[in-house]
């Protein structure tokens, strides 16, 4: 009887064993099926986010290239992957009187309609958003800076685009376009 139960012991290790590995292998292949084998970036055109808050909201490709542009008071940051435009992000400077349904009325991907946070300082729906960057300077001399964001695929969700316009904004306010 003691036999058979020592017996049984190295069966269950390699049980064990096997089951582990195969985790390991689900693990990893979890990983590299997101389809994105290019590098996620640290920030929009230098302006600092999160890898996390700009992951979900990226497509599948094996490249991807920043495309920053600027036209009077409005920076814009195009992010391609693969060549195509998949994700931009811009900020503008607008009215003191300004609201972010009028920034929204404007915007590519979101409507004044859309969902609203922070009392109405973000307007979000899964392909664009809108809200206002808390820049002192810029307040003073009455000229508010807004931002927004906006992705050109339909997989993208509400919550991951309320995360990157919060963050972004957010990240604006402690850049260098607030400064001066």
């Amino acid at each position: 009887m003691k036999n058979i139960h020592n017996a049984a012991r190295p069966r269950a290790r390699a049980a064990l064993t096997f089951v582990a590995a195969i985790t390991a292998l689900v693990s990893v292949t979890a990983c590299s099926s997101s389809g994105k084998k290019y590098t996620i970036p640290e920030s929009l055109c230098g302006i600092d986010i999160s890898r996390d808050v700009l992951e979900p909201l990226l497509q599948k490709g094996e490249t991807l290239t920043e495309h920053p542009e600027s036209s009077g008071s409005t920076k814009r940051c195009r992010i391609h992957v693969d060549g195509q435009s998949v994700l931009s992000a811009s900020t503008e400077r607008w009215a003191d009187d300004t609201t972010a349904r009028d920034v929204a009325q404007s915007a590519l991907a979101v409507d004044p309609q859309d969902q609203q946070s922070d009392q109405g300082g973000f307007i979000y729906s899964p392909t664009g958003a809108v809200g206002k960057v808390n820049c002192a300077k810029a307040e003073a001399a009455h000229e508010p800076l807004w931002a927004s964001v906006r992705v050109t695929h339909d997989d993208a969700k509400a919550e991951d685009m309320l995360k990157l316009i919060e963050a972004y904004a957010e990240a604006v306010g402690a850049s260098e376009q607030c400064a001066g």
